[in-house]
C-alpha cells in the first residue's frame, strides 16, 4: 500500500499496515548521511527537494511538510513573500541568520505610527496561484516517485501578523490600534487561504497543516476571547477549502495549550494537533483521553530526549507512544516539533526505526513491553 493511501485510511481510523512517521527535519547531518547532501556544493531548489526526499526515504520518514535548506533559512523566504505579495518596501527589511536560526533584524517601523505608514496590501489570488501551483505540482511529482507524503502547509494569520510587526508591537496594537492588527491579519489570513484553496485543487495528500504559534511555555499568549473573535473566523478561511474536499486539517502550535485547546478543538474544530510539546508543557495521554477522536502528531521530545538522551531513551519514549496510543489509532509519530541540528543522527534514525519495527498492526503490546523492560537499565534521562 502506498504511503498516501495509508495516510488516507489512517485519518479515517481505518485499518493500516503500521503507524506512520511524521516530522519536519532541519538536520544537516541527516541530509548528509541519508540524502547525500554536501555543503561544499551548490544546489538548485529541485536538487534540494530530491536530497530531502532521498533522506526521508532512507531514514524511514513517511510524511513531512517542509524542505530543508541548510544554507538559506526559511525566514528569508517569508520576507520575500511579503515583498512579492504584500507590496512591502524591500529596502527596509533585513534578516540575520546564525546558529541554525534566523530573525528579522530590521523593519521600517518601530512604533504604531510607523506601522500605520507601512501596512501590507492584500494579496491577489492569481499572483499566489502563479507562484504556488508550479511548486505543489513539482513537489507531488518528486514525492510520488519516492512514495512519500507531502502535507501542504501554511502560516497561521496570527503568527504571521506578529512576525510582521514583532511581538511587542503586536501586543501593543491589540489594545491601542486593533484596526491595524485586523488589517494585517486579513492580509496574512487571505494569503494562507489562497494557498489552501490552490492546494485543495492539487492536493498531494488529504491533509493540510497550519502553523499558528499562539502558546508559550506558560500557556496561551492571547486570551481565549481574542482567539475566538479574531483568530477563529480567519482560521476558517483557510480550513474551509480543505474541509470542503473531505480533507483533514492539522493545527500546530508550540507551547502549553491550556485554555487554547478547547478553542482549537471545540470552537474551530481542527481534526488534529501538532506537535504536543513535552518538557513540562503538555501530556499527550491526557489530551487523547479528553479528545479521543482527534488526530495527534508528535511527540518524542526534541528539547530533551532526542538531543540529550541516548538511543535507548529515544526508543523507550517512542515505544511508550506506540503502546499507549497505537491501539486506538490516530497517532502519527515524530518529534515534538522538529528534528533539528542538535539531535544526533542516530537518535533520529532510532525513533523512526522503532516505529517501523514495533508499530506494525496488529500491534504486539507484549513484545513492546518486553523490549521496554529489556532496555530499562540502559536509559539515561528517562530513568525517573
Amino acid at each position: 500500500m502506498r504511503k498516501v493511501e495509508m495516510l488516507t485510511k489512517a485519518l479515517r481510523r481505518e485499518s493500516v499496515d503500521r503507524i506512520l512517521t511524521w516530522d519536519y527535519i532541519d538536520n544537516e547531518g541527516i541530509l548528509a548521511q541519508f540524502g547525500g547532501y554536501d555543503r561544499s556544493q551548490s544546489y538548485s531548489f529541485d536538487d534540494l527537494i530530491e536530497i530531502n526526499a532521498r533522506a526521508f526515504k532512507n531514514i524511514g520518514l513517511d510524511m513531512t511538510r517542509g524542505i530543508y535548506d541548510p544554507v538559506n533559512h526559511w525566514m528569508g523566504g517569508k520576507i520575500e513573500n511579503w515583498i512579492r505579495f504584500f507590496g512591502v518596501d524591500p529596502g527596509d527589511w533585513a534578516v540575520e541568520q546564525a546558529g541554525g536560526t534566523a530573525w528579522i533584524s530590521r523593519r521600517p517601523f518601530h512604533d504604531l505610527k510607523g506601522l500605520e505608514q507601512n501596512m501590507p496590501n492584500p494579496p491577489k489570488f492569481e499572483d499566489v496561484r502563479e507562484w504556488f501551483e508550479p511548486f505543489i505540482k513539482r513537489i507531488k511529482e518528486i514525492f510520488d516517485d519516492h512514495d512519500l507524503v507531502w502535507v501542504g502547509g501554511v502560516e497561521g494569520p496570527v503568527c504571521d501578523a506578529y512576525t510582521y510587526t514583532d511581538m511587542e508591537l503586536f501586543m501593543m496594537a491589540v489594545f491601542d490600534a486593533p484596526e491595524l492588527i485586523a488589517h494585517i491579519m486579513d492580509c496574512t489570513g487571505k494569503f494562507s487561504a489562497y494557498i489552501a484553496q490552490i492546494y485543495a485543487e492539487h492536493a498531494t495528500s488529504p491533509l493540510m497543516f497550519m502553523g499558528e504559534d499562539i502558546c508559550g511555555t506558560s500557556g496561551p499568549i492571547l486570551s481565549p476571547s481574542f482567539l475566538r473573535e479574531q483568530a477563529v473566523p480567519r482560521w476558517r478561511w483557510i480550513q474551509d477549502p480543505i474541509k470542503s474536499r473531505g480533507y483533514a486539517f492539522l493545527f500546530h502550535t508550540d507551547g502549553r495549550y491550556g485554555d487554547a485547546l478547547p478553542v482549537i478543538f471545540e470552537d474551530f474544530q481542527a481534526d488534529g494537533l501538532h506537535p504536543i510539546e513535552r518538557n513540562g508543557c503538555n501530556d499527550i495521554y491526557e489530551i487523547h483521553s479528553e479528545y479521543p477522536n482527534k488526530l495527534l502528531f508528535g511527540n518524542v521530545c526534541c528539547a530533551e530526549t532526542l538531543p540529550r538522551g541516548n538511543v535507548y531513551d529515544v526508543e523507550d519514549e517512542t515505544l511508550e507512544l506506540i503502546e499507549r496510543l497505537g491501539p486506538d489509532g490516530g497517532i502519527f509519530i515524530g518529534s515534538s516539533s522538529e528534528l533539528h541540528d542538535l539531535v544526533p543522527v542516530e537518535n533520529g534514525a532510532t525513533m523512526y526505526r522503532t516505529v517501523h519495527g514495533y508499530g506494525t498492526y496488529p500491534l504486539d503490546v507484549d513484545k513492546i513491553r518486553a523490549r521496554r523492560h529489556e532496555i530499562r537499565e540502559k536509559l539515561s534521562i528517562r530513568r525517573n
